[in-house]
């Protein structure tokens, strides 16, 4: 038999062993045990009970993860009023009755390994131990509080559901399996973090995903080496193939309709216990250009809608640049007009045009920065003295010309435009590199960089899959609903026709 004190005095090289190295305890299956491990851990509850004033068992839960009511009215209650428990006098009985199901409890453990006694404590779990048995019943009692399902923050609907996921794993699973009341609906969970212990999930359509890739997924979560799952990043960034590249290659979603989408068309996501934003991968360029509300509107409105956002993104893109390189390199382009109208505005400038243009961006982006950091109720101040004060004052000072204002302000709302993020913030960017380039060879260096940017995508891959899809490596699979919205009835055909492709 172990005692509390000979427990205590190897607590500190367990608790090392357990952190560090990840090692399973080696400890018997005594309340000592459990004392010793939690030792300085208020929250854990540790309660001895006594059944038919001979026979002493012992609770141990955590207070604030499981449901002390269940507690109470399920397990202490049953074991110290019902006429069963009053006639025990010995361990096995009290297990045998047990296992019968007298405490009226759905889900029930019987084990001996205190490793995962312990792992299923911090779950939420109550564990009931026999002492002279060296077994323990572990009672599904998870009942911690949790956020209710809100209408989503960033991703805005009009004619689509207005669910949005929550920190809580297992209400997250629940939304999807409403809106795919399907069996082939597969959910399956992975353990990751050694000191975290993060539950995470990845869901697929059993036939429509690739299983070779259902399969490298998996794989490469098993492989993540870290002590804790608390950013999402921390997944990304040991699943994703291209890592030295500011554009996303994992999609991120509130909305379970969206994600439920992703799952129909063969994609595969990523829930994660604890964060309210969930992962699908893979992902190409196309996918940053969509949102929910496409397929809620009418596809012809949609399709110039999509269109118009692509022209954006190439605004956003190349006109700072583009105004660089003709106002230093290649006047006699404009007008003549024009080009006296630019030239007078920038007199009395103390920087050069492409100096203007990257502070002038980079002003909008400490504007945006700061709108999302600072406290909500003068959030609003900030756009207004930003926008009108400041760059009033900037104009009148001489500090940046009239052009550049509105050149960098147009390519600053077009990149708003783009859905994601993300990528909106990966494409500005690559705007400060095209500028820089374009400040030293004109409309050469504009060119050059925009072919070093489509051949950065060119060469990424993500799960195997090219960041250009559908338009480049696919032999033009799917690129029907790339730009141009394809009608539903087109995209089942199209789907049938994948499908029998897996078949064969």
């Amino acid at each position: 038999m172990i005692t509390l004190s000979k427990v205590g005095d190897e607590m500190k090289k367990i608790r090392t062993d357990i952190i560090n190295l990840n090692k399973k305890v080696d400890l018997p299956m005594e309340v000592e045990s459990f004392k010793g491990l939690f030792a300085n851990s208020h929250d854990c509850v540790f309660t001895e009970v006594m059944i038919n004033k001979e026979l002493t068992v012992h609770l141990v839960f955590v207070d604030g993860l499981a449901n002390c009511t269940n507690v109470m009215d399920f397990i202490l209650k049953p074991l110290t009023t019902l006429e069963k428990f009053t006639n025990i006098k010995d361990e096995k009985k009290l297990i045998d009755v047990i296992k019968g199901g007298s405490l009226y409890y759905i889900s029930v453990k019987e084990t001996n390994d205190v490793n995962l006694a312990v792992e299923l404590l911090l779950m939420g779990t109550a564990v009931l131990i026999l002492k002279e048995a060296k077994i323990a019943f572990l009672f599904e009692t998870r009942g911690f509080e949790s956020r209710s399902i809100q209408v989503p923050t960033e991703e805005t609907s009009l004619k689509g559901s207005k669910d949005a996921f929550v920190e809580t794993l297992r209400t997250n699973t629940a939304m999807l399996r409403r809106k795919m009341r399907t069996p082939d609906l597969v959910i399956e969970e992975l353990i990751v973090g050694k000191v975290s212990k993060t539950k995470v999930s990845v869901s697929y359509i059993d036939g429509i995903a690739n299983d070779q890739l259902v399969k490298s997924l998996r794989e490469r979560l098993k492989k993540i080496e870290t002590d804790q799952v608390l950013f999402t990043t921390v997944i990304e960034e040991e699943i994703i193939d291209s890592q030295y590249t500011p554009f996303p290659q994992v999609e991120y979603t509130e909305k379970p309709d969206k994600f439920c989408s992703a799952l129909l068309e063969g994609r595969i996501g990523i829930i994660i216990d604890g964060i309210p934003f969930t992962m699908i991968i893979p992902t190409s360029i196309v996918n940053f250009f969509q949102t929910t509300d496409d397929y809620s509107h009418n596809y012809i409105v949609v399709s110039i809608i999509r269109g118009i956002r692509y022209l954006l993104a190439a605004v956003a893109l190349i006109v700072p640049a583009f105004y660089v390189a003709i106002t230093s390199f290649h006047l006699e382009m404009i007008p003549e007009g024009l080009a006296l109208s630019v030239i007078s505005t920038e007199k009395g400038v103390p920087f050069p045009i492409f100096i203007e243009c990257i502070l002038l961006s980079i002003a909008f982006q400490t504007l945006i920065e700061a709108g999302a950091r600072i406290w909500s109720s003068i959030g609003g101040m900030v756009s207004l003295v930003g926008a009108l004060i400041v760059g009033e004052a900037a104009i009148t000072a001489n500090f940046i010309s009239p052009g550049v204002v509105v050149v960098v302000a147009a390519a600053a709302i077009a990149n708003y435009t783009i859905p994601n993020k993300d990528f909106a913030f990966a494409i500005w960017i690559w705007e400060i590199i095209l500028i820089l380039l374009s400040s030293v060879i004109g409309l050469y260096g504009m060119v050059i960089g925009i072919i070093l940017l489509i051949h950065h995508w060119a060469q990424m891959e993500v799960m195997g899959e090219p960041y250009l899809a559908p338009f480049a490596a696919t032999d033009g699979r799917n690129s029907k609903d790339a730009i141009i919205r394809s009608l539903f009835v087109f995209k089942k055909k199209e789907s049938l026709d994948e499908q029998s492709k897996i078949n064969e």
